[in-house]
Order: C-alpha cells, then structure tokens, then sequence
C-alpha cells in the first residue's frame, strides 16, 4: 500500500489501475469524475487537519487523518470543536468509468459525474449532484437537496430534509423519498419495464413523462389533490385523493404517495424530429 499525507494543494497521478474508491470526509467540496484518463486526486485546499490518499491493490481511499475522539458524552463536542476546521477541503478525483465508488461527507457539496459503476453517496448536511451517472446508484442526504439530471440504471434517492429533482432521465428503477420537500421526477422514455416509486411525507410531487410511455399508473394523496393531463386515468376524491389506470402497453409501473401534499402527473409530448435524429 502507497500512502500520501497532504497538508497543501497537490495533484496526484497514479499508474495503476482503480477499481474502487472509497472517500470519507467532515466536510469541504468534493467532486469525482469518470474518465478514460490515468487516476487522479487533486487537492486544491487543505484544512487544520491533513488528508490521508491511499492506493492498495486498485482500490483508493482518500480520507481525513483524524485522532480518536473523545469518550462517552463528550463526543459531541470533539466534532464540533474539531469539525469546524475541517470544511475549507476542495478535493477532485477523476477514476475509471466502471469504479465502484462510495463516498460520504458530514458538510459539503458532492457532485459526482460520468460514472458507470456502483455508486453510494451519504451526506448529512450539503447537496448532492449526479450528472450523466448509470448503474446501481443510492444517495442519502439528510439536511439538504439531491439532484440527479441525465441519469440511467437503477436509482435510490433519499432525503429527510431537502428536494429531490430527477430530470432527462431514463431510469429503469426508481425509488425516490423525501420526509420533508418536493419530488420533482421529469422522465425521459423510461424502458418498458421500468418501476418508478416515488413518495413524500410532506411536499409537493410532480412527475412527468412522455405521452407514449408504457405505465400502470397509481397515484395517491391523503391530504391534497392529484391531478393528471393523460384523459385515460381515472380518479377519486373519497378518503383523500387517488389517479390510475394504464398508459400504453402498460408494461413498466409508477407509483407515487404523497401524505400531505398535492401530486401532478404531466405528459411531454414526443419531438417527432427529436426522434429521427437519434435513430
């Protein structure tokens, strides 16, 4: 194992392979990008505390160097003392396209980009972003926002406090959640068997899909409404609010429940020339 102690901003190349990473962070701005260039962490500021990157045997580790906390009750207060100046990192990783990644942050942003691979994203307070990412995907966040815009694969999107926008995406499942803010889902042609589960406690949820989607479509409000521009659904007011029925062959399934909040259910029409310049 090759391991480097950074206490000032440097890049790093490496010439070995890299097949997972593996990133955890008190706080700062981290950004990771897949590439078909060499590996790469580049550290453009550095905190009270150094970082700790380690190469062992393809899999990359980039961490703070923390000493023990202290004990019992006083927990606590060692991660506040201590984590207040931890934030100022900027780090940015560049690894292989299918790298197994997972990643977690105390405070900060996190925008991950390009990655094929399994991808975990925990965060407590700070917004996440996935840009053009596929494969199997999950991303927590408790105090803050997730955005996921050109996504593939399958996702899991959970916040407690904070949104969550989906758009130009062709997920095959989905499962989105917020306990306290809107679900924004904007769907582009999901494949035919796609499932879509989408769910909030308290907030507004908006989905949209193309108007030749093939669904079996549930929706339901306890306290608010649901609304839908496709004319084939059918709804009911008794007990809250509910929409269902069946868009096209029907093959793939959305699901959404809101608790306290109302749902909309949008249709996009399809570009006729869009289509032909793709195929």
């Amino acid at each position: 194992m090759t391991t480097w102690e950074i206490t000032e901003p440097r890049k790093l190349d490496f010439d070995s392979d890299v097949t997972r990473l593996d990133v955890s962070l008190f706080g700062g701005r981290l950004s990771v990008v897949g590439t078909d260039g060499p590996p790469r962490v580049e550290v453009a500021a550095t905190a009270e505390r150094p970082l700790v990157v380690a190469l062992d045997g393809g899999r990359l580790t980039v961490r703070h160097d923390l000493p023990s906390p202290w004990p019992g009750a006083l927990a606590p207060l060692w991660w506040w003392l201590r984590g207040r100046n931890l934030t100022g990192v900027d780090i940015s990783v560049a690894v292989p396209y299918r790298t197994a990644t997972a990643l977690k942050l105390m405070s900060g942003p996190v925008v991950v980009s390009a990655l094929r691979g399994e991808l975990s994203v925990e965060c407590t307070s700070g917004r996440v972003s996935l840009l053009g990412v596929a494969g199997t995907v999950r991303a927590a966040v408790v105090s803050g926002a997730i955005e996921a815009l050109g996504c593939a694969g399958e996702l899991t999107l959970d916040t407690v406090s904070g949104e969550i926008t989906l758009a130009d995406s062709a997920v095959r499942r989905l499962r989105a959640s917020t306990i306290s803010g809107a679900l924004t889902a904007d769907l582009d042609n999901p494949p035919d068997d796609s499932e879509i589960t989408l769910s909030t406690t308290s907030g507004e949820l908006t989905i949209r899909v193309r108007e030749d989607s093939d669904l079996t479509v549930r929706l339901s409000a306890a306290h608010g409404r649901v609304t839908s521009n496709f004319p084939g659904l059918s709804g009911q007011g008794r007990w809250g609010a509910a929409v269902h029925g069946v868009l096209g062959a029907g093959t793939g399934r959305l699901s959404a429940d809101a608790m306290s909040g109302n749902i909309a259910l949008l249709s996009r029409p399809v570009d006729p020339d869009f289509e032909a310049d793709e195929s």
